[in-house]
């Protein structure tokens, strides 16, 4: 693919040399990293900047949103341990029969004792509970409750840095698929203004007929490649729609994309580091709910109605009354299992600790990487300018001899290919360290 690219470049690059100006003042610059291409107009509302695409895949995405709505769930989960904590009233009814069969003696022969059922149980009345005693149990509740809010929006922000981060990949590699669309539209171009010159000087017997079949090839070499390219852009384009949720077909062009500002690596506050610092939260509270758990239960009850054994309207009618009391739930013994909920809970604190220190580890590396990285980009983008001046004063000096045949074309296309190699190298090196230097904000964040 390399060699394929150089090679439409060396074909290419001879409109440049024939078709500028015998001299220039000035180095001229790089292909710009925002050219539109040739392409249709943008559809209203077609996002072009990366901004925009950004707006709109936080506002389409079906993961953000719910993690919302989990948020929304969580605060709601909190109502409803609140309400559980008040006064509870239930209404219950029982129509119980407890028939017994008795042979001629009078001895009964199937049945329940008449001590255990007394013929049957009949009840219609209101009980209401409300537990007492059980601040500590209330508490470590609303605590996990809590807790739980801080992961979800946590979750959500790093959902949304994740989400930010493969648009923005795939934001650069339209972009640079756009690039290459421009670099080839261009150099297709002055390919065509040169194949006019060339031929003047064919006809001027100052080249040979050969030659100039070979300059048209490359013409039409170029046509291929600049709808290829078209394609590339067109395919990349829609990727990052698809992302985003963009229904949008219209090869629009996008904007260059402003780099951000650099900025120190985040701590331990950072939304990565966020998640373990939340996990500790979380396994100590785990240990305060096994210790609730094992706390004595408490529940003040009051009931009022009716209670008979027997069913009729006059036994029913004077069973009126009404209870209060207390109901108490205390654990004995469960076979251990209080310390064993505790070594889960320690292993769970050693992996978050591993895990921790490993993405510390990890994430101050790629940080320093993408820093060399975004250093030699830079260096590598003034080296290149740097040879684009030599590269120019050559063109510049071939291309007077090449007007009086004193150069053949395939030398000046040879030093028009380096030229414009090395301005589609500096477009790479910028290209490059744009991405490194988005990589590197993430890590900001």
């Amino acid at each position: 693919m390399v060699i394929f690219l150089f090679r439409w470049l060396a074909l290419g690059a001879l409109l440049l040399g024939l078709g500028a100006p015998a001299a220039r003042a000035q180095v001229p610059a790089p292909p710009s990293l925002g050219g539109p291409p040739a392409a249709a107009p943008a559809l209203p509302g077609s996002p072009r900047r990366l901004d925009d695409f950004l707006q709109v895949a936080y506002g389409t995405s079906p993961l953000l949103r719910s993690l919302g709505n989990q948020v929304a769930q969580n605060r709601l989960d909190s109502l409803r341990r609140k309400a559980q904590n008040g006064l509870q009233i239930a209404g219950i009814g029982a129509a119980v029969v407890s028939p017994s069969i008795t042979n001629g003696s009078g001895e009964q022969v199937l049945g329940y004792d008449q001590a255990v059922s007394n013929g049957g149980n009949y009840a219609s009345f209101a009980q209401a509970t409300k537990p007492v005693l059980n601040r500590f149990q209330l508490r470590t509740d609303y605590q996990i409750l809590g807790s739980q809010g801080q992961v979800l929006r946590n979750t959500g922000r790093l959902s949304a840095l994740d989400l930010r981060r493969t648009v923005t990949d795939q934001f650069l590699t339209a972009y640079a698929a756009q690039l290459q669309l421009d670099f080839s539209e261009q150099l297709l171009a002055q390919l065509r203004v040169q194949d006019r010159q060339l031929r003047q000087l064919v006809d001027a017997g100052i080249f040979k007929q050969t030659q100039y079949l070979s300059f048209y090839l490359s013409v039409r070499t170029q046509e291929v490649t600049v709808e290829q390219n078209r394609l590339g852009y067109r395919r990349e384009l829609g990727a990052l729609r698809y992302l985003c949720g963009v229904a949008d077909t219209a090869l629009v062009a996008v904007e260059a994309p402003a780099p951000p500002p650099l900025r120190q690596l985040a701590g331990l506050g950072s939304i990565v580091q966020r998640q373990y610092t939340l996990d500790s939260l979380r396994y100590g509270l785990d240990r305060r709910a096994v210790d609730a758990s094992y706390r004595p239960k408490l529940s003040a009850v009051l009931d009022a109605g009716i209670q008979s054994s027997q069913p009729g309207l006059l036994a029913l009618g004077h069973s009126a009354g009404l209870g209060a009391g207390f109901l108490l739930a205390l654990p004995i013994f469960d076979g251990h299992q209080r310390q064993l909920q505790y070594q889960r809970i320690d292993l769970d604190e050693q992996s978050r600790r591993g895990y921790r220190s490993f993405a510390t580890v990890q994430r101050q590396q790629q940080y320093d990487q993408l820093l060399g990285l975004i250093r030699a980009s830079e260096a590598l983008s003034a080296r290149i300018r740097e040879q684009l001046r030599v590269a120019e004063a050559l063109v510049g000096a071939a291309r007077q001899q090449l007007a009086t045949g004193d150069v053949a074309i395939l030398d000046y296309l040879n030093l028009v290919t380096s030229y414009r190699t090395l301005q589609f190298s500096l477009t790479q090196a910028e290209a490059d360290r744009l991405r490194s230097r988005f990589a590197l904000d993430y890590l900001a964040e």
